[in-house]
């Protein structure tokens, strides 16, 4: 059960950190990061050594959530809108790609599964661990709870935004490509639900550490905690298609006791 856990944990770690990025820290109704998470997999099938996997991976995440970017904040569509049309075009450029909905992928990798999946999370949480310790990441934070003020500073905030925007959806991409490397498929489905996964890791971490300020723990914590539920319910004869029922009861209930004893309004995802 231990080892399901941390390979769980270590597969959806860079898809719950994106979240984090967008969804927490910038305060957006990023349901766009479900496609960066698609589109990040096939893209990396396009290539074939090891290193362009990954650098395909990003690239395809970052190429998603440059399209959300220039909707919403050249063209200043709403994220929300923005984040549906760009679902739905990459939805069907994922297909298309692929040329089936289900495609098998079997790369020779010439390190063991698990060591590379450590490597990829330690280096993640490094670099990103660093870069929300700069006046960057906190730019981030700021702006999600207030972006006039980059207005009333004369900073671009826009610059901020898509910063933190490309960062996050580059994340999603690689564990995208980390879920294919597991498990020798893509699926055009693959990615539905995993913005309840997001929201319920990132209600945990915060849950476990209550704080605005932009931390890496958060993110890692709710990972962990996350995957240490779901293992154990299913170990208690839990059926798993009933596992989102599970997380959007469990994301209601605690936005809105979490709320109300803060005394404070739910904004955009409420997390």
């Amino acid at each position: 059960m231990m080892f399901t856990i941390f390979e769980q944990m270590l597969i959806y770690l860079p898809l719950i950190i994106g979240a984090y990025i967008t969804i927490s820290l910038l305060k957006l109704p990023d349901f766009s990061i479900e496609s960066a998470y698609l589109f990040g997999a096939v893209m990396a099938l396009l290539f074939h050594h090891l290193f362009f996997f990954f650098l395909g991976a990003i690239f395809g995440g970052m190429i998603v959530g440059a399209s959300v970017n220039l909707l919403n904040q050249w063209l200043k569509l709403p994220f929300l809108l923005s984040a549906i049309i760009v679902n739905g075009v990459f939805h069907g450029t994922s297909q298309y790609l692929m040329g089936t909905s289900i495609k098998s992928f079997h790369p020779h990798l010439n390190v063991p599964e698990l060591v590379l999946f450590i490597s990829v999370a330690l280096l993640i949480l490094i670099v990103i661990g660093f870069f929300l310790r700069s006046q960057l990441g906190y730019s981030l934070s700021i702006y999600g709870n207030n972006p006039r003020f980059f207005f009333h500073q004369n900073i671009s905030g826009t610059y901020v935004a898509s910063v933190g925007i490309m960062i996050g959806h580059g994340c999603a991409g690689l564990s995208g490509f980390l879920f294919v490397l597991s498990n020798d498929f893509v699926d055009v489905t693959m990615n539905v639900g995993v913005i309840l996964l997001c929201l319920t890791a990132l209600l945990l971490g915060k849950l476990i550490i209550p704080t605005k300020k932009p931390i890496i723990f958060i993110p890692l914590l709710g990972a962990l905690g996350y995957f240490t539920i779901q293992q154990t319910i299913l170990r208690l004869g839990f059926d798993l298609k009933y596992f989102n029922t599970f997380q959007s009861l469990f994301i209601l209930f605690a936005i809105l006791v979490g709320y109300k004893k803060q005394n404070r309004l739910i904004d955009h995802l409420g997390v």
